[in-house]
């Protein structure tokens, strides 16, 4: 199974969990890389021909950013230490998967008194290299290599170096050591999360809303490439509208007229793209999606959520809305701000807090205590504690959190040089704020009723693992 999945992986990615270049609204829609501002020579030769291009972030300063964290409560070390991130594809400014990363980098940097080293992989022959630069700095303590196509690098490098630590994102290093070596790694974390949970809170919103709304008839989900991780966004959502319509018919006494004598076999419709990066793809998936009723579409496909907003404008403009429906619904960081009134909602997959865990765990001394305590492969999800504190990793968006994400976009027009913000930051809170209230309020107690139920295990969310699982699922959910 590994090894399959990597054969697919490899094709093209920018995953899920994944490696996400994200939609911007404005006047014109605006496709950014962040990866641009930053280069690497491909390994085309030997690795250690190749030289990886690499920066260095000094620690900042509270006064330089305004997102809240967790509060710092390891001693910042007397000595200068260093962390070192390899990106995904992309690199920063994707306004998601990377930019999640480095943020988490940044707010370890300016809590913990840490350096960053960033190397930015360009295609994937850069992750070896990437990785052993990193590790062959005599001052870098900890080595994240963000995403799935990371796996087997670091694996290998690992090994290499074993008085490193190693931490991934979404990897799945420690099934290969576990396959080739018959134990784990004892220097290397895979670092995943319950994206099955987040999906299915914002597919029970999406059917909740659509329940409430007569003028459509279906919810929407545009996948990537068919791939293992995917399957739990989509089981999920599909799993959430289910319960949705139950707790609905529940609510009510029945399901409203445009629903009667539908399930989500009929109401949620779905495709996999069998890509991350065409784009166009994306938008006519979703364009399909539309025209048949949905009401919102939830974009597991990354960049190809660009085409998504770009159906969703155009019917915008059509029909002179300034505020959904119709909607979309992102995905890994908090996306509302990005079109404000046409994103529903945002399933949060926060890269940013796993990258400072790690930190604090090495910081701390407690990194490979924590590897051998969970076998080399923590989870991040809700209701997630590590060492009885609590560290959740997963959540959908509201309007608390929306600050903390402005400033991505904010940092990114600073990076790009380019206009990223459809507007300034006061106006884009106040039009979610108010896209928000234009919700019924059960509406949104029943997405936190399912969240309580979720954290508490008075409700299980599927984890499909293989292709039967999901199949035995699709007949069910469809």
């Amino acid at each position: 199974m590994a090894s399959k999945r990597r054969r697919g992986a490899l094709d093209v990615r920018l995953v899920a969990g994944i490696v996400i270049v994200i939609l911007i609204v404005a006047v014109a829609a605006l496709t950014m890389r962040g990866g641009e501002e930053t280069t690497t020579t491909p390994a085309t030769t030997p690795v250690e021909e190749t030289t990886p291009e690499r920066t260095t972030t000094p620690a900042k300063t509270p006064t330089e950013t305004t997102e809240e964290t967790t509060p710092a409560t390891t001693p910042k070390p007397a000595k200068k230490i260093k962390i070192a991130v390899v990106s995904d594809i992309g690199g920063r400014g994707d306004l998601s998967f990377n930019d999640m990363a480095f943020k988490g980098a940044d707010e370890a940097a300016r809590d913990f008194g840490v350096e960053v080293v960033e190397l930015i992989s360009k295609t994937e022959q850069d992750y070896l290299p990437n990785l052993r630069a990193a590790a062959n700095d005599p001052d870098v303590k900890l080595i994240i290599g963000v995403g799935f196509l990371l796996s087997d690098a670091l694996f290998e490098v690992a090994q290499e170096f074993p008085d490193k630590n190693f931490a991934g994102i979404d990897t799945y290093t420690q099934s290969i050591a576990m396959e080739k070596l018959g134990k784990p790694l004892p220097n290397m974390l895979d670092i995943k999360f319950e994206e099955h949970k987040g999906s299915a809170l914002v597919g029970a919103l999406a059917c909740l809303v659509l329940a409430n709304n007569p003028d459509y008839s279906h919810v929407g989900m545009v996948l990537g490439i068919e791939i293992p991780v995917l399957w739990k966004f989509e089981i999920g959502y599909k799993w959430g509208c289910d319960w949705a319509l139950k707790y609905y018919e529940n609510k009510f006494g029945s399901l409203p007229d445009h629903l009667k004598g539908k399930t989500t076999k009929d109401i949620v419709l779905w495709t996999y793209t069998g890509t991350f990066s065409d784009i166009t793809k994306g938008y006519e998936a979703a364009k399909e999606m539309y025209a048949k009723g949905a009401i919102a579409v939830y974009n597991v496909a990354g960049p190809l959520g660009l085409g998504i907003n770009q159906a969703v404008q155009e019917i915008a403009n059509r029909l002179g809305l300034d505020m959904g429906p119709p909607y979309w619904i992102g995905v890994d960081a908090d996306q509302d701000w990005i079109n404000p009134g046409f994103v529903l909602a945002s399933m949060i997959k926060r890269v940013d807090k796993a990258v400072y865990y790690a930190t604090k765990l090495v910081l701390e001394g407690k990194f490979r205590e924590v590897v051998e305590q969970n076998n080399g492969v923590l989870v991040l999800g809700i209701g997630t504690k590590i060492g009885g504190e609590l560290a959740e990793g997963i959540s959908i968006s509201t309007l608390q959190d929306l600050d903390e994400f402005v400033q991505m976009g904010i940092n990114a027009e600073k990076l790009t040089g380019k206009k990223i913000l459809p507007m300034p930051p006061e106006e884009i809170k106040a039009k979610v704020k108010q896209m928000r209230e234009s919700i019924p309020s059960w509406v949104w107690d029943a997405v936190k009723e399912l969240e309580d139920k979720i954290r508490s295990g008075e409700v299980e969310v599927p984890l499909p693992t293989s292709q039967d699982e999901v199949n035995k699922w699709r007949e069910i959910l469809g």
